[in-house]
């Protein structure tokens, strides 16, 4: 049998909006990774142009690992890719961006009985019943430009200058992340083991990454069996629900024995020291076997939905 074609699109860190760890050793990892059935090429986003999509479109599959370009995001990749045909394995436009909205995923999320947490107007804090706030971007699933604040200190000005931000009750509490990646046969989805993101003291207020002192990656942790898997059954909703392709990962926090949706990141970073592989490999499952079940998925899908067309074409 004849490998299909697949070419693995992507943009360097310093290309994308938020700065995605992806470099020329996540590239090679990619290559390497590759399933067998396919042959790999690689190119870099270029522009959204009719020539480059006509490029893209001689490959039988796109694994689109594009997190953006310039200023414009990954979101916006994936709307030129569908507008342009091209056959490519991330989730479409309108699932990327209701995730991607925190203003429009607490409708949505409300709709299959997931949490989410409360969205507080800047005029209505000193009523609302909490004494710790954050504040995030409407848009992205980066721990980036959150800014974390009193009731009695409410930093009017830096709200006011920031765009499009939202306002949220701080939910003290643990803090996990849960991937969800086809199963063996990519007949279904499943959740990974949710990895803890736990603060390297006692510290109340952290946030993933660095931005409010270290916090470490837990993958034994002691959460019950029955958190566990209701924290996972909702990320299964809601991954679902929106119509999301591949992959996802979903952060959530435990506060006050309740469990709250608070991202939904539709296309995690596939770098090896990225949550989404390490949690995969540390059940035994590698990159390699990731990418196969995207693959397998999409072959799935796109030849169902081939399947489909014909049948609409031919009654």
């Amino acid at each position: 049998m004849t490998p299909k074609r697949l070419i693995y699109l992507y943009s360097d860190s310093t290309f994308t909006p938020w700065k995605e760890n992806i470099f020329a050793r996540t590239v090679v990892q990619f290559l390497q990774s590759t399933p067998e059935g396919y042959y790999p090429y690689i190119t870099h986003f270029v522009g959204f142009t009719p020539e480059f999509a006509q490029f893209l479109r001689q490959f039988d599959i796109v694994f689109n690992v594009c997190y953006g370009f310039g200023d414009e995001g990954q979101h916006d990749v994936v709307r030129w890719l569908d507008n342009n045909g091209i056959r490519h394995t991330a989730s479409n436009f309108t699932s990327q961006i209701v995730a991607k909205d925190k203003v429009q995923l607490p409708h949505f999320c409300q709709m299959v009985g997931v949490n989410t947490p409360d969205i507080v107007p800047l005029s209505q804090l000193n009523d609302y019943p909490s004494h710790r706030f954050i504040a995030k971007p409407r848009y992205g699933s980066l721990h980036q430009n959150m800014l974390v604040f009193e009731k009695d200190q409410i930093p009017y000005q830096d709200l006011l200058e920031k765009d499009e931000m939202i306002i949220q009750p701080y939910l003290a509490g643990r803090e996990f992340t849960v991937g969800v990646i086809p199963n063996a046969d990519a007949s279904d989805y499943i959740c990974l083991n949710p990895l803890e993101i736990r603060p390297d003291d006692a510290r109340e207020v952290y946030i993933a990454g660095q931005n409010y002192g270290k916090t470490e990656k837990v993958i034994h942790h002691d959460l019950d069996e029955t958190t566990c898997f209701q924290m996972q059954e909702m990320v299964l909703k809601v991954h679902r629900a929106l119509g999301l392709k591949g992959m996802s990962r979903t952060d959530i926090r435990i506060s006050h024995g309740k469990i709250y949706v608070l991202d939904i990141n539709t296309m995690p970073n596939l770098d090896t020291n990225s949550f989404l592989p390490f949690i995969a490999n540390s059940e035994g499952i590698g990159l390699k076997e990731i990418f196969r079940r995207i693959l397998l998925r999409f072959e799935k899908v796109y030849h169902n939905a081939t399947v489909l067309d014909n049948q609409l074409v031919n009654s």
